[in-house]
């Protein structure tokens, strides 16, 4: 301030020079002759109004000197729209900033308010505000005798109570990004994108993905440890969110169902002395099935003669073999045969896992990761 005033002073005393010689010319001018008093009278308002005007310039541009270099360099017009002592605050500021009118000014990472102009004798409030994944790196202040009088570092203050005491102050304030470690795991059966540990912004959603294998399909997420917030558990595709300084998430996967057909299929076939009764077992599927089914087989043939034999046995049969399960014969004059039979085991594998095991045809119904399917 104190330069700029005093070129303005200079300049305002080489006015009042000029002034003073117009002065002593307009007193000379008076001694002209009678007959060159229209003209004279004319040249003494002309130089009347120079004076004049030449004294308005010179205490406009005094006024103004002074007055500008007291304003603040970047501050908002509140608080203190008027005031002799000043408030900044600096740092790393955004291209765009927002209003400036209530002292808060944008800064890459968080907000300052409190910049403006006070009086001497008044209290202001500056402080430091991050945006959602940052945090304070730096905040500090004072007059010019005191830099660090304010400072964040002792204490983690981020507002601060300053009294001007006709003083300006100066604050700087710098903002960082809050890292931590998010762990992203997959469970059996899938895959994940990003996987294993990953350093992230803290407060900031995350991209995350889940592959399932195939056979396979996407249960949902789980957070194992950690403060962690996933935005839609169920999507494969979704963000996560971590609060604390560490997580750890899996994404579920499990076997999709695979159905497996049971067609059962059966005949009668006739002759003339009776009736035989076959049944087959055949098993289909998208993935590799085998069936086992064992009979208990009681057969027994009559002789005319009044003898007769009976036989009993057991026997195992596949997907597709057809199985002569009753016999009722007899020719009229005491030769016949009779066959009965029951399961005694009924086995279908899958994939190299026994998904039934019983002593009767399976019903339709879900078994494990396998739906059978009744034909």
């Amino acid at each position: 301030m104190q330069s700029c005033c005093t070129g303005a002073y200079l300049a305002l005393q080489w006015i009042f020079i000029v002034i003073y010689y117009l002065n002593v010319f307009t007193r000379s001018l008076r001694e002209y002759p009678p007959v060159l008093k229209k003209e004279v009278t004319l040249l003494i308002i002309i130089i009347m109004k120079m004076k004049y005007l030449f004294l308005a310039c010179g205490m406009a541009a005094l006024f103004a000197a002074c007055q500008n270099e007291n304003e603040p360099k970047v501050v908002s017009d509140k608080p203190g729209i008027s005031g002799d002592y000043r408030i900044i605050i600096e740092g790393e500021e955004t291209d765009a900033q927002p209003s400036r009118s209530s002292g808060t000014i944008q800064f890459v990472g968080g907000t300052a308010s409190g910049a403006g102009l006070y009086d001497g004798t008044a209290k202001a409030i500056v402080s430091a505000t991050p945006d959602p994944g940052y945090e304070i790196n730096y905040f500090y202040g004072g007059p010019d005798s005191q830099p660090k009088k304010y400072d964040n570092a002792n204490g983690g203050a981020s507002t601060f109570d300053v009294s001007i005491e006709g003083q300006d102050h100066l604050f700087h304030v710098g903002f960082k990004k809050k890292t931590g470690t998010l762990t992203i795991n997959a469970g059996t059966g899938g895959k994940v994108s990003p996987s294993g540990q990953v350093a992230i912004q803290r407060e900031v959603p995350f991209s995350i993905k889940a592959i399932p294998d195939n056979g396979y399909e996407f249960a949902g997420w789980t957070v194992n440890n950690g403060s962690v917030t996933i935005d839609n558990a169920n999507s494969t595709s979704t963000t996560a969110t971590l609060n604390s300084a560490s997580g750890t998430i899996t994404a579920q996967f499990k076997q999709n169902k695979v159905n497996v057909y049971l067609s059962v299929n059966t005949r009668t076939e006739s002759n003339g002395s009776g009736q035989i009764d076959y049944i087959t077992y055949t098993i289909t599927s998208s993935v590799q099935c085998s069936l086992n089914v064992s009979y208990y087989f009681t057969e027994t043939t009559y002789r005319d003669n009044a003898q007769s034999e009976k036989d009993q046995w057991s026997q195992t049969f596949g997907s597709g073999d057809e199985i002569i399960r009753r016999i009722n014969e007899d020719d009229g004059y005491g030769n016949g045969k009779r066959r009965t039979s029951e399961i005694t085991k009924f086995v279908i594998i899958c994939e190299g896992k026994t998904i039934y095991n019983g002593t009767s045809i399976p019903e339709d119904g879900t078994y494990g990761n396998y739906n059978i399917i009744r034909k």
